[in-house]
Parts: C-alpha cells; structure tokens; sequence
C-alpha cells in the first residue's frame, strides 16, 4: 500500500500519530509478560501457558463483544481507558484524593480530546460504534462534567498544598495542547510520551531486582511483534469490508481496547497491591 495513499486519506501528522501508538506505545503492553513473571505467574525464563492463554482469551473476548455491542463495548473501553490513566498520574498514594486525582487525570485526556475536536473525534466514533456515535457523545458529556468538578477540587488542594502542584500544571498543560493539536497527535503524545513512558518506568524500578534486562527486551519484543502480527491480519480482514480510514482506525482502537481490558486487569487490580514501590 502507497504510503501516499495514506497520507491522502489520514494527513502525514495523523499517520505518524497513529504510527507512533502502534510502534512506541504498543510495547508498554507487551511489557505485561515481565509483569507475571515479576507476580508470579510466569518463570523466570518464560511465559507460561495459562498466562498468555487467558491474556489472549480476554482479549479476543473483548473483540467479539464489540463486534456485536459496538457502542456499549466504546463506552466500556473510554470508561476503563479514564481509571487506567487516571490511576497512572495519580501521585496520592491512597485515600479519597488519589480517586479525584485519577478522575481528574483521567476525564482529563478523554473528554479533553474529545470535547475540543468534536468533528474529528466523532468521525472515530463513527467508525468505533458502527455509526452509532450519539450515546457516545452523551457519555462525554457525563464524563466533562466529571473532569471539571475533579480538576476544581485538584486545583483547590494544589494550592493549599505544594506537592500537588505539578501534577495538577501537567494536567493544565495537558489539557491546553489536547485543545491546539489535532485529536490524534494529542492522544499520540499522551500515550506514548506521559502514559507508556510512566508506566515502564514505574514497572521497571519494581522488576529489575528479579529480571534481567536482556530477558525483559527479548520478551517485550516477541509480544510487541505478535500484535503487529495480529494487527495486519485483522487490518487484512477490515479492508474488505470497510474504508482504508476506517480500517486503519478499527484496527488500532479496538486492539488497543483488546489488549486494555487484560493489561488494565493485570496492572490496576494485581501488580498495583504487590508493588513494593508506589505506582
């Protein structure tokens, strides 16, 4: 396929977006395998069996669910993608503020994007919720309402206590260069540059006693390959029966909802509580 064909249809910033979700944010999922050894689910030299085939079962479950529930599997993956992120840039420890902060953080990069490009991001939404778009929207609305009353409260004890500030500045800065860029470079940095780089650092500075560095690479690599793998055949599959724009876009977004779903499971509901460090 012409990569000038691609640039016709998606626009160059759109296409090195995209292509940087798949090539640098991808792999901060791939890094789950290194996480079950860490917890015990794996050995040290590799995955195990049940691991990686409950992993791809949920996974693949996710896919089927939203081929048959397009809209309520959208809404589910924004709703889960809001506590992941949220969880992530979170820098309370425990306690109440810490879920004012998720939910700041968090509604911060869905609705923010959403809300400041409603022609574009409801054009994905189009595609995501096989023309469906307008629940979607009333979800957003919810969600906005949400962020706000989050970000006064955040910005309220930012201001009576110092070590909230940053966190509350990135949020700021965030949400001012969501509303100046396209919605899919926004996201692009977003994910790969604030998300997967925290979340590996974070993992790493937990793992690195028990696994070596060399192993980790070699492991987060042949999953990272695998998904591009299954990616350009599910992408093979979607060209039939779709537009090149709204292959290209099912592709990536709900495979990112296929591989959120397990990753968000293994990561918010499990490492989180063995951690030894704050994450």
């Amino acid at each position: 396929m012409a990569i000038d064909t691609l640039i016709s249809i998606l626009g160059l910033v759109n296409l090195i977006a995209l292509m940087a979700v798949v090539i640098i944010g991808l792999p901060h999922g791939a890094f789950d395998g290194v996480v079950s050894i860490y917890l015990g689910y794996s050995s040290r030299s590799h995955f195990s069996f049940s691991f990686v085939g409950v992993y791809i079962g949920l996974s693949g479950l996710v896919v089927y669910l939203w081929l048959i529930f397009p809209v309520a599997s959208l809404i589910t993956f924004l709703a889960f993608s809001i506590i992941h992120f949220g969880l992530g840039d979170a820098r309370a420890a425990s306690g109440w503020f810490r879920w004012i902060q998720a939910l700041a953080h968090g509604s911060m990069v869905v609705a923010g994007i959403s809300q400041s490009h409603r022609p574009e991001v409801g054009k994905i939404f189009y595609y995501l919720s096989d023309g469906m778009a307008e629940p979607i929207w009333y979800f957003i609305d919810i969600v906005s309402v949400i962020a706000v009353v989050a970000i006064i409260i955040y910005g309220w004890k930012a201001v009576w206590e110092y070590r909230w500030r940053m966190g509350f500045l990135e949020m700021i800065i965030l949400l001012i260069l969501f509303s100046q860029v396209p919605p899919l470079v926004g996201f692009a940095f977003y994910f790969c540059c604030i998300h997967s780089t925290r979340h590996l650092l974070k993992i790493w500075k937990s793992i690195k006693t028990i696994m070596l560095r060399r192993m980790a690479y070699v492991q987060t690599g042949g999953l990272t390959v695998i998904s591009w793998f299954a990616g350009g055949f599910a992408f093979w599959f979607c060209s039939s029966e779709f537009t090149l724009e709204s292959s290209i876009l099912r592709v990536i977004f709900i495979g990112l909802a296929a591989l959120t779903v397990p990753h968000m499971l293994l990561i918010d509901f499990v490492f989180r509580r063995h951690s030894v460090h704050s994450y």
